[in-house]
């Protein structure tokens, strides 16, 4: 049993204003385009740069584990098309020029406060109760640690299970987003499951619940 929460982006008054006036004139369509990006989950939007979408995933806490932030960052590949011609046209094939992180903090605690901390930004839990912010993130640094024990993370809990049980068969969780973020200078665990960075522990995914 564990609890997610969330960080609104409060809408500024112009893009409220915006959704009134589409509802006024019953735009379905704007409606639509209007409410995804401004409460939707977050995308990258390339023509401005930025993220839409309002409701970013924080992170979850559960009984006897450390905190499990998300790290929200994304990989935007960069690249060209090179061309080559031969008799009556050309072909081309895409390359890559490596790639830029798309993300909303770094992984520290002081930009995750910053985050957080922002006057367009109020912290909910999954059950829509609203979070005071100095709480919540004291809680997240906290959980799962007391005077006797710190609380399990991927590699702990699975050396836990193995003591308990030496023939138990152990499956890898890692993939693409591992790959990703040892490719930023993070070292995920041995079984891929969560990764640290500034003493925070962080999903090797930014799609959980």
């Amino acid at each position: 049993m564990g609890t997610n929460y969330y960080g609104r982006i409060i809408p500024t008054r112009e893009r409220k204003e915006e959704i009134k006036k589409a509802v006024d004139n019953d735009d379905f369509r704007e409606i639509e385009h209007l409410v995804h990006i401004t409460y939707g989950n977050p995308e990258y939007d390339y023509e401005s740069g930025t993220f839409v979408g309002g409701e970013i995933h924080l992170g979850k806490r559960s009984g006897g584990w450390k905190f499990l932030w998300n790290p929200n960052w994304y990989k935007e590949i960069k690249g060209h098309t090179e061309w080559e011609e031969f008799p009556g046209g050309r072909s081309g094939h895409w390359v890559e020029d490596g790639f830029d992180v798309i993300k909303f903090y770094d992984l520290t605690k002081e930009s995750i406060k910053s985050f957080i901390d922002r006057d367009d930004v109020e912290i909910y839990d999954e059950y829509g109760d609203k979070q005071d912010k100095e709480e919540f993130f004291n809680m997240a640094l906290n959980w799962g640690y007391d005077k006797d024990d710190e609380g399990w993370d991927g590699d702990t809990y699975e050396k836990w299970e193995k003591e308990q049980n030496p023939n138990r068969r152990t499956f890898s969780h890692y993939n693409e987003y591992c790959k990703f973020i040892e490719s930023c200078g993070f070292k995920v665990s041995e079984y891929g499951s969560d990764f640290y960075s500034d003493g925070l522990r962080f999903a090797t995914c930014t799609d959980f619940s």
